[in-house]
C-alpha cells in the first residue's frame, strides 16, 4: 500500500520536498532548481498553500509536481474517516484557489510519516497513492544540520545501486537544505543520476 521506492530501471532519484512549517528558503530552492533545469515533487499542506499562494503558483509555473501533505499537518492516526477525507479535500480546495486547474493528486504523504493500515486505506479510498521515502535527509530532525552534512547524507548514504529509484525526503522550510541544494544537484549529476519528479521515477521502465 505504501510506496517507499520506485523501480530501479533508471539511474533516477525522486527528490521530494515537504512543506508544513516555514517557507523562507523555498524561493531560493526554486531558483536553484530552475538554474539546474530540474523539476521535482512538493508535498504541500493546504495551510502552507493558503499562506504562500505566490510561492505555490511559482512551483506550478516552474513545472514541479504538487502532492498532498494534508491541510493542517495532523497525526492522521488520531482522525476519523470524515476528518481524514476533509484534510485531503481542503488541501485540494486551497490549491485550486491558489493555482486554478492544479491538483495535488495522486500522491499523498502522511504528516510525520505517521500512519496505520486504516490511514492508508482511507487515503486510497479518497483517490491517493500513499508515499513514504527511501532516505530521510534528517533536515527536520534533531539539531540543525549543516549543508555539508546534508550533501553527504543525501548523495552518499545509499550506494549507487540503492539510489536507483530512491525517494528522498527533505523540507522546503529548511535553510541548510536550500544552501546544500546546488551541491546536491551537482553531485548527483557527477554520479550520473538524474533528479526527477516522483511521477517520472515511479513510471520508469
Amino acid at each position: 500500500l505504501l510506496v517507499r521506492k520506485g523501480p530501479t530501471a533508471q539511474p533516477w532519484v525522486a527528490l521530494t520536498l515537504d512543506a508544513g512549517a516555514g517557507s523562507e528558503p523555498t524561493a531560493d530552492m526554486l531558483a536553484t532548481l530552475r538554474a539546474h533545469k530540474v523539476t521535482i515533487t512538493f508535498f504541500l499542506t493546504g495551510k502552507w498553500i493558503s499562506e504562500n499562494p505566490d510561492l505555490t503558483r511559482q512551483i506550478v509555473a516552474d513545472g514541479h509536481e504538487i502532492a498532498n501533505h494534508t491541510f493542517s499537518h495532523p497525526d492522521m492516526r488520531n482522525l476519523s474517516a470524515e476528518a481524514i477525507a476533509r484534510e485531503l479535500s481542503d488541501t485540494e480546495a486551497a490549491l485550486a484557489e491558489a493555482a486554478p486547474g492544479t491538483s495535488a493528486r495522486p500522491f499523498f504523504r502522511p504528516p510525520y510519516g505517521a500512519y496505520d493500515e486504516r490511514v492508508l486505506t482511507l487515503a486510497e479510498a479518497n483517490g491517493y497513492l500513499p508515499i513514504y521515502w527511501t532516505l530521510d535527509s534528517l533536515d527536520s530532525v534533531g539539531e540543525t544540520k549543516t549543508p555539508e552534512f546534508l550533501l553527504e547524507r543525501v548523495t552518499g548514504k545509499l550506494t549507487p545501486e540503492q539510489l536507483r529509484g530512491a525517494i528522498i525526503l527533505a523540507h522546503c522550510g529548511s535553510r541548510p537544505t536550500a544552501d546544500a541544494l546546488p551541491a546536491i544537484l551537482d553531485r548527483f549529476a557527477e554520479m550520473g543520476f538524474a533528479v526527477k519528479k516522483l511521477s517520472e521515477v515511479l513510471a520508469s521502465e
